[in-house]
């Protein structure tokens, strides 16, 4: 059985590589594999180390979390698996379930890295999940629409002052309506943002917990 400890060993290994080598890649997926009952410091670690590294060392770490997952969907293809977020021993379908709670940080990290070949990579690794089905699609769908959005470039909209004349002040002005509160609708973002923020916290209380 591999420990958390090992794995942020093999991790460094990996991210901190003047290279990206593959027989380290192995070595992490193996460690990976072997520890996925903590998946939750498996994934607090994964996060906190990308979040730490300079910006020359965030494409391989976007690659340990691609080998990772895929590695564990193979896992959960192959044997079955199914996750429950509240379990308190992991599996390879809840380590899934973890890092889709991170995805969206990761791929704003990526975006603004300043690093020129982050966004190309980054893409890259989101068509290679969306053929293999990686993840569920409404979370590809919302990484993709995350890359589209950063590629659009904001609209400029002309300073123009108001002629004063072309207004006139109401000498009445109607009273605003007292007691009618508007209902908020909930929205699907909102769902998927508390989904992650409860993924965060558990997150966080896993690292606190290895400190």
């Amino acid at each position: 059985m591999g420990s958390p400890e090992e794995f942020e060993s093999a991790l460094k290994d990996v991210v901190q590589g003047k290279r990206l080598s593959a027989s380290k890649m192995t070595k992490l997926t193996d460690i990976a594999l072997k520890s996925m009952k903590n998946d939750t410091q498996l994934v607090s670690i994964l996060y906190r180390t990308h979040k730490s590294l300079p910006a020359s060392a965030k494409v391989s770490s976007l690659y340990a979390f691609d080998a990772l997952a895929r590695a564990a969907r193979g896992q959960v293809n192959k044997f079955g698996l199914t996750g429950d977020i509240n379990s308190e021993k992991g599996n390879s379908a809840t380590f899934l379930l973890k890092v889709e709670g991170v995805l969206d940080g990761l791929f704003q990290d990526m975006i603004s890295s300043g690093v020129a070949e982050a966004k190309e990579k980054t893409k890259k690794v989101l068509d290679i999940w969306i053929k293999s089905n990686t993840f569920p699609s409404i979370v590809l769908t919302r990484l993709a629409d995350l890359l589209k959005g950063n590629e659009k470039e904001p609209e400029l909209k002309p300073n123009i002052t108001p002629d004063p004349r072309s207004h006139s002040t109401p000498t009445n002005p109607t009273p605003p309506q007292v007691g009618v509160t508007p209902v908020p609708q909930p929205s699907a973002q909102a769902t998927v943002d508390s989904v992650q923020s409860t993924l965060l916290a558990l997150l966080s209380q896993a690292a606190n917990a290895a400190a």
